[in-house]
């Protein structure tokens, strides 16, 4: 299930260049969508994201400032899917709907941009904390789920489907 957590994964002025640069500038486009598991499930809680790179192209201007840091550190052979997350502050730790992000024998490098109380949540009772600049490898058909923060205003990570 879980391969490795690595912390302190970037050097100490690349995680700051990009949480400064990018997430914590201002300018950096999120987009907001309606459940956070499944995309039919009108229950479900709500976040935003922002797609890097899915389909075997880069969909964003932001893509490579923000995936070459990280990438440049990991043994990988394709990039499926590349997004940020971001989850807003909840009155209760209530998990989401376990999921796999694919089907397909993938890796999942989850990388958090801060540090709050929210957690991955796996089936068999592990948590993953929300950690800055720590990142998460596991296998990808492994279910998981996101767990929100009731402390920090938002949740930041960056999820990567690798093969």
């Amino acid at each position: 299930m879980i391969r490795e957590v690595i912390n302190n994964f970037l050097p100490d002025n690349v995680f700051a260049q990009l949480t400064n640069d990018i997430f914590n500038s201002g300018h950096f486009p999120w987009y907001y969508v309606s459940s956070v598991a499944f995309v039919d499930d009108n229950d479900s809680d709500f976040y935003f994201n922002h797609i890097l790179y899915e389909q075997e192209k880069s969909t964003s201007p932001w893509c490579h400032k923000i995936l070459n840091p990280l990438l440049g550190k990991l043994n990988f052979n394709n990039i499926m899917r590349a997004r940020v997350n971001l989850y807003t502050r909840k009155a209760e730790q209530i998990p989401n709907e376990f999921h796999i992000d694919s089907s397909e024998n993938h890796i999942v490098g989850l990388f958090s941009i801060n540090t709050n109380n929210g957690y991955t949540l796996f089936k068999d009772g592990t948590k993953y904390q929300s950690i800055a600049n720590s990142i998460i490898l596991f296998d990808g058909r492994y279910h998981h789920a996101s767990v929100p923060q009731t402390d920090e205003k938002i949740r930041v990570n960056i999820n990567l489907n690798l093969v």
